[in-house]
């Protein structure tokens, strides 16, 4: 209740503002400086009734200003300017000027006049010029739109989530269902993530412990070609040694060249001497 409260008072404020500058509040902002010194562009004055017998030369009054005649010669809705004639020969009819000014190029009628000016406050209508700008009308109607969220956020709050249970509730359980089932997935592939890192990292130890292997062999792969190679050196410097060591063997001297020549005697067959022939060649042999 409080916060509609405000917002009516607000919002009445500024509609009083608005219409300040129409004449239709006993007040009115001064927003040009035709009658300077004697009114400023900002001074708010308050608008006395009065009829329009009492209006004498000299007075200050505040009229409103005919359609036809305002867009004839340019001039805003409601004016006060001082009066300078009073004519009563066809009706009350007033001329007026301002004080900064020449005179107004129309008659101003009984019917037309708002009051006299009977007071005035300086500075007090540039809140109210402000309303009138188009600046300051948009500026007011986002201010009370932000005002009216601000004040009725929690009931704005509540119908959205009446709207949304009411309109979006199916889609709202599906979006739940859908977010339940990928939790679901979502836990099993980590589950299934963990197993395959555990066995990614017990590949990896066995990798490291056949790495490890491979490279004992490797080590004892050049042991072995070192201790091969100093094998190699030890029998080829045992094979040189025996090659000093072994004793000459002296040359024999073939049977042809010791054995004597003999020249083959002919015997006649049947001689005793045919037979012992080759015997005698056999201690020839052996003597030599």
């Amino acid at each position: 209740m409080k916060r509609a409260l405000a917002l009516i008072i607000i919002i009445a404020v500024c509609v009083t503002g608005f219409l300040s500058i129409r004449g239709t509040v006993p007040f009115m902002p001064i927003f040009g400086n035709s009658m300077e010194p004697e009114f400023k562009a900002g001074d708010l004055i308050l608008v006395e009734k009065v009829s329009p017998s009492e209006i004498k030369v000299g007075d200050i009054i505040v009229f409103t200003i005919p359609a036809a005649v305002r867009e004839h010669y340019n001039y805003p809705p409601v004016l006060a300017h001082r009066v300078v004639t009073v004519n009563t020969r066809y009706g009350i009819t007033f001329r007026t000027k301002g004080d900064n000014t020449g005179e107004d190029p129309f008659t101003v009628r009984a019917q037309d006049l708002m009051g006299q000016v009977s007071k005035q406050i300086p500075y007090i209508g540039f809140p109210l010029l402000f309303m009138q700008s188009q600046q300051g009308l948009i500026f007011i109607i986002i201010g009370l739109c932000l005002l009216a969220f601000y004040l009725y956020s929690d009931e704005l709050s509540w119908g959205k989530q009446r709207v949304q249970r009411g309109l979006f509730a199916p889609v709202i359980e599906e979006g739940r269902r859908t977010s339940q089932v990928m939790a679901q997935r979502m836990e099993r592939t980590e589950q299934v993530l963990g197993k395959f890192t555990s066995a990614i990292e017990v590949y990896a130890q066995h990798l490291q412990s056949h790495t490890t292997a491979i490279q004992g062999l490797s080590e004892a792969s050049q042991e072995l070609k070192k201790g091969a190679a100093e094998q190699n050196k030890v029998l080829t410097r045992l094979m040189e040694v025996m090659g000093e060591t072994r004793p000459k063997v002296e040359e024999i001297t073939p049977v042809e060249e010791i054995m004597p020549k003999v020249e083959k005697v002919k015997f006649p067959p049947g001689c005793v001497r045919s037979r012992r022939q080759p015997v005698a060649q056999e201690e020839i042999f052996r003597a030599g």
